[in-house]
C-alpha cells in the first residue's frame, strides 16, 4: 500500500460510515400480506436470491436499512455483502452500513470496499466455533480510501457500470423467460388456441384438445438419458448450489474428475429431486456448454430430455408446471430434510401429448427467446470476470482510476464484441417476432 499513500489514506470504517446492527422482531409481528416493511434475516435474501415466502413486519423498530444501504452479514458466514434495494427491517444476521455523506456514489464505493475486504472477517474468526462479528469489529476495521471524493466516485462508476450491465441482462432474461412461459401455459395448460376443439378426458378429469393422446411423461420424454462420460475425465460439474431459484440459465460451475452421477448435454433439463430445492424452483435448462460437451452433476438431479416430444423448451417448461412439481413433491420419500423424488414418478404422471406440428410451432417461437437468454448469460460471465479482476486492482490503488478496459482485458473485450454482434442479430429476429407475434 506504500505506493498509494500519497493519495489514499487509512481510516477506521466508523469515520466513513454509520453502522446499524439488525435485530429480529418478535415472530408475532410477521405477516405475508404486505403489512409494514419487508423483513430480511440474511444478506442472501436480497437481490436475485429471494426467500420462498416474502415476509413483512409491522414491529416498531429502529433496525431499518434504507434503500442503497450496504448490507454485511455478521453471523456465519460472515463478510457476505449486498445492497438494500428497498427500505426494510433487518434481522440479527445483518448490519447496515450507511455513509456519513449520504451520497449514493459513496454508498456504492463502500459496497465495493466491503467486497474487497471480505476475507478480513474470515481471518479474524478463523478457528472459532461460531463466526460472528460485532459493531466494534466493523467500526474499528481499518481501510484505505482515496482522499479525493471524485476518485472514489470514479471507482464506483467503473465497477458499477459493469454490474449495471449484468443486472440489465439479468432483467432482460427474466422477461424473455416469462414470455416463453406465458406462451407455454396458454397453449399447453389452458389450451387457448384449441378451445374450439376441446373434449372431456376421463383420465385427466378435464377438457383437452381433440386428438391429443394421453401418455406417461417417460414414454415421450427421456428420463436420465445416457450421456457418455468416461470415469476419471475432468469435466464441468454443475451442483445444486449452481442453480438459482426460478431461473432457467446456469451461471456457475466447477471442474472436477468424473466419478459418477447424472450426465447431460446442451438442451437437457435439470430437475431438482430433493427438498427444499424442488419447492424453491430449482429447475434449469442446460444451454451454456460447448458443442458436444458432456457435463455432470450430483444425484440431486433428475435429467429430462426430448424423445417423442422434440423440444428442449417444452420439456423445460413442462418440468416447471405446477401439476408436475406438485405430483413430484407428493411422491417424495425419505427421512425429514433428505426427501427425494423417485425416478419412476415420471412413469405415473400423465400428460396430453401435442401433435408434432404444434411442438414445432412452439419451438420456433421459443428458440430466439432462449438464444438471447444464452447470449446474455455468456456476456454476463465475461463482464463478471472483468469486474472481479478490476475490483482488487482499483481498491488497492494498483491501477489508475481512468481504466482502459480494452488495454487491460483484450481477450475479454474481443469476446464482448463477438457477443454484441450475435445479440444484434438475435434482437432483429425478436423485434420481427414481436411485431407479428
Amino acid at each position: 500500500m506504500a505506493s498509494i499513500n500519497n493519495r489514499w489514506h487509512k481510516v477506521k470504517l466508523s469515520s466513513f460510515c454509520d453502522v446499524i446492527m439488525g435485530q429480529s422482531p418478535p415472530s408475532s409481528t410477521y405477516n405475508e400480506e404486505g403489512k409494514g416493511l419487508p423483513f430480511f434475516q440474511g444478506v442472501k435474501d436480497f437481490g436475485r436470491i429471494y426467500p420462498s415466502k416474502r415476509v413483512y413486519c409491522i414491529a416498531n423498530t429502529r433496525k431499518i436499512a434504507e434503500a442503497d444501504d450496504v448490507l454485511l452479514s455478521v453471523r456465519a458466514p460472515v463478510g457476505e455483502v449486498n445492497i438494500a434495494s428497498e427500505r426494510c427491517i433487518i434481522g440479527r444476521g445483518i448490519a447496515a452500513l450507511r455513509v456519513k455523506t449520504r451520497n449514493k456514489n459513496d454508498q456504492r464505493f463502500l459496497y465495493y470496499l466491503m467486497l474487497f475486504n471480505k476475507k478480513i472477517w474470515r481471518q479474524l474468526h478463523s478457528g472459532t466455533t461460531f463466526e460472528e462479528i460485532t459493531r466494534e469489529d466493523i467500526e474499528n476495521l481499518e481501510v484505505f480510501i482515496p482522499e479525493n471524493i471524485l476518485e472514489r466516485h470514479k471507482i464506483a462508476e467503473i465497477l458499477g457500470s459493469l454490474d449495471d450491465k449484468i443486472e440489465l441482462n439479468y432483467e432482460m432474461n427474466k422477461t424473455l423467460e416469462a414470455i416463453a412461459q406465458a406462451i407455454f401455459e396458454n397453449w399447453f395448460v389452458d389450451f387457448e388456441p384449441f378451445k374450439d376443439k376441446l373434449v372431456y378426458s376421463k383420465e385427466l378429469g378435464k377438457k383437452l384438445p381433440e386428438g391429443w393422446e394421453i401418455k406417461p411423461i417417460s414414454e415421450v420424454i427421456h428420463v436420465n438419458p445416457p450421456r457418455k462420460l468416461r470415469k476419471g475425465t475432468v469435466a464441468r460439474k454443475i451442483s445444486m448450489s449452481d442453480l438459482k431459484p426460478w431461473q432457467s440459465w446456469i451461471e456457475s460451475w466447477s471442474y472436477e474428475e468424473y466419478k459418477g452421477g447424472p450426465t447431460f448435454q446442451n438442451g437437457d433439463t435439470l430437475f431438482a429431486r430433493i427438498t427444499p430445492s424442488l419447492e424453491h424452483g430449482k429447475t434449469a435448462l442446460v444451454l451454456i456448454l460447448d458443442e458436444r460437451e458432456i457435463a455432470f452433476g450430483t444425484t440431486e438431479f433428475i435429467v429430462l430430455a426430448p424423445k417423442v416430444i422434440k423440444s428442449d423448451y417444452y420439456v423445460f417448461y413442462l418440468a416447471r408446471t405446477r401439476d408436475v412439481r406438485e405430483k413430484a413433491i407428493r411422491a417424495m420419500s425419505g427421512s425429514s430434510g433428505r426427501q427425494r423424488v423417485p425416478d419412476d414418478i415420471f412413469d405415473r404422471i400423465l400428460i396430453p401429448v401435442p401433435p408434432e406440428e404444434v411442438i414445432k410451432e412452439f419451438n420456433n417461437i421459443a428458440s430466439p427467446l432462449f438464444e438471447m437468454i444464452t447470449v446474455n448469460a455468456r456476456e454476463n460471465l465475461v463482464l463478471a470476470r472483468i469486474r472481479d479482476a478490476l475490483l482488487p486492482k482499483l481498491l488497492s490503488g494498483g491501477i489508475r482510476v481512468k481504466v482502459d478496459v480494452e488495454e487491460e482485458f483484450p481477450e475479454e473485450t474481443k469476446k464482448l464484441e463477438d457477443i454484441g454482434r450475435k445479440k444484434a442479430k438475435i434482437q432483429v429476429s425478436l423485434e420481427e417476432w414481436l411485431r407479428h407475434g
